[in-house]
């Protein structure tokens, strides 16, 4: 009996004290909103501000646990050291382990970017930099200003060293590198006295020397920026391109007979009359095959040859475009293997398909474009096509653009919101090569829009510009398009005919006289073109004359 009533009371007492710690135990309550709070640096050991520091260990403290994949990649030292920094991570701490043998009286910089994220993926809310000197003050200088760039950017800063060091800068790993934030806004604080050079690259290029040939980069209207004790330079704004290098031919294809096509990795249409591609036969013979752009897709060019029958290869060469100093398309060749069988399936119409709508304006009359989806014998096909309204013919004109390509225009504008129908006679339609439309009677009803809208944009500046001043507006669509205009000495511009929509307004010094923007070069180095960039949308309106008055363009140079 004792032993039973012990054993019960053993097992009270271990119940109980299981009980009391349960109590005891702290847990996260369940449930509860997402944590969306950003982590903040509270503490820094040695401080923020630190002089005579003789390297060693920096510890930084956090609010919270931070997710440990993020920290190496959002933690740099700057300017660069020769070799990157010990990073530890414990908890809410992160070790940052300087060398030693550190350069004497220079600023040191613990620079910490959006990267960094605490343990349930929250970014830090803004980039951090935390200064500590091995002389007896923190420098003071600072460089800021804006990147426009479709993606992510980084800023590259180099002290330039000596007198070669100002045209290879870019050979070497950046003194000063810093994420530029969601809007473009960049900032480099505690600089030291000196000349600097500066770049805008994407961010996957981030911290490395610039290869001009393989990667996009932007650079700033002034060549040097000098920091002469506490100086702030504002607004160095730097435009990166979407593209590196001119536009370049990536593929050539067969089609039949004696047809082929070249495809560029841009739209050409601004260049196909200075483009021309020569063709190198087996022989070594050069010819020059008539070409074409493709309306439905204006990166493809269309070559026709002649004699090609003892050809099973040849070369396509293009000759390269420079435009002052840049070079708009990159000369280049391509082998492509010769295949004059003749297809014999169907014609087909491309364009207008079905039910397509037609836009159309009020003071000109736009053209009904026909695409057919092989080469049509021009001569033989004039009287193939008619367009009915309502079963009456419209009279029209008939303009062959190329052999693929032929434009509608009625004699008589379009009614607007009105239904059409385009009508081809498979025997009044003549290939080149294959056979004409299935159909004795091809029809494809399509009908048109309202008018199109169309504003007018006006302004004036607060002075007049000092050098050749371009207004550019660029429609904010998925496939933009862009209208020029050359501001005139008294500081004003005019824009007719621009299509209603919401726009971005851009005004750049055409020092090179080609009314396109210069993004600059780093070797051999030329700085870019001075631009601004309009703070709001510019918003065109049908029958509406936007004007802005007294725009103040900062910075004017």
């Amino acid at each position: 009996m004792n032993f039973i009533i012990n054993y019960l009371k053993q097992f009270i007492s271990i119940v109980a004290i299981l009980y009391i710690i349960s109590c005891a135990a702290i847990q996260g309550p369940p449930g509860g909103s997402k944590d969306e709070t950003p982590p903040e640096l509270i503490q820094t050991i040695p401080d923020d501000g630190t002089i005579h520091f003789d390297g060693g260990r920096v510890e930084l403290i956090f609010s919270e646990y931070l997710d440990a994949s993020s920290i190496e990649k959002s933690i740099r030292v700057l300017p660069t050291l020769f070799e990157d920094p010990e990073i530890v991570y414990k908890g809410r701490r992160v070790f940052v382990e300087f060398p030693d043998s550190l350069n004497e009286n220079q600023t040191y910089i613990i620079s910490i970017d959006r990267n960094l994220k605490d343990e349930h993926k929250v970014a830090l809310e803004q980039g951090i930099q935390i200064a500590f000197t091995t002389g007896d003050k923190i420098d003071e200088g600072n460089i800021s200003g804006n990147v426009t760039y479709g993606n992510p950017s980084s800023v590259h800063l180099w002290k330039i060293q000596h007198e070669n060091d100002l045209t290879e800068f870019y050979q070497r790993v950046p003194d000063y590198v810093i994420d530029a934030s969601d809007s473009g806004r960049y900032q480099f604080n505690y600089l030291s006295k000196g000349n600097y050079r500066l770049a805008a690259v994407d961010r996957s290029a981030s911290g490395i020397p610039i290869s001009p040939e393989r990667m996009v980069y932007g650079l700033p209207w002034k060549p040097l920026l000098q920091i002469q004790d506490s100086i702030s330079i504002q607004n160095i704004n730097i435009q990166v391109p979407s593209k590196m290098g001119g536009i370049k031919m990536i593929q050539a294809e067969w089609q039949t007979g004696y047809w082929g096509t070249v495809t560029f990795s841009e739209k050409i249409n601004e260049w196909v009359s200075a483009l021309k591609i020569h063709a190198i036969y087996e022989d070594s013979s050069i010819h020059q095959p008539t070409q074409f752009l493709d309306i439905t897709d204006e990166t493809k060019l269309h070559l026709t040859f002649p004699n090609l029958e003892e050809n099973k290869y040849i070369t396509l060469v293009a000759n390269g475009i420079m435009q002052g100093e840049e070079t708009i398309l990159d000369s280049g060749f391509i082998k492509v293997k010769v295949d004059t069988t003749i297809d014999t399936t169907n014609l087909s119409i491309k364009a207008p398909l079905k039910n397509f709508v037609l836009t159309i304006e009020e003071e000109k009359i736009v053209p009904l474009q026909i695409i057919f989806s092989s080469l049509i014998n021009i001569e033989k096909s004039q009287y193939s096509i008619s367009i009915s309204k309502d079963t009456l013919l419209i009279p029209f004109e008939l303009n062959w653009i190329s052999k693929l390509h032929v434009e509608i225009s009625p004699v008589d504008n379009w009614v607007q919101q009105s239904n059409y129908q385009l009508s081809i006679i498979k025997n009044k339609l003549h290939p080149l090569v294959g056979k004409s439309i299935k159909d004795s009677l091809k029809t494809v009803s399509f009908s048109t829009s309202k008018f199109k809208g169309f504003g007018r944009l006006i302004g004036s500046l607060t002075a007049p510009f000092s050098g050749k001043l371009v207004a550019e507006v660029t429609s904010m669509e998925k496939e933009p398009s862009l209208f020029r205009t050359v501001v005139n000495s008294d500081g004003i511009f005019n824009m007719n005919h621009l299509p209603e929509g919401n726009y971005s307004l851009l005004f750049f010094n055409d020092l090179d006289g080609n009314t396109t923007y210069t993004y600059g070069r780093i070797h051999p180095y030329k700085p870019s073109e001075w631009f601004y960039n309009y703070p709001d949308t510019v918003k065109i309106r049908t029958n509406w004359d936007l004007e802005l008055k007294q725009i103040n363009l900062e910075l004017n140079p």
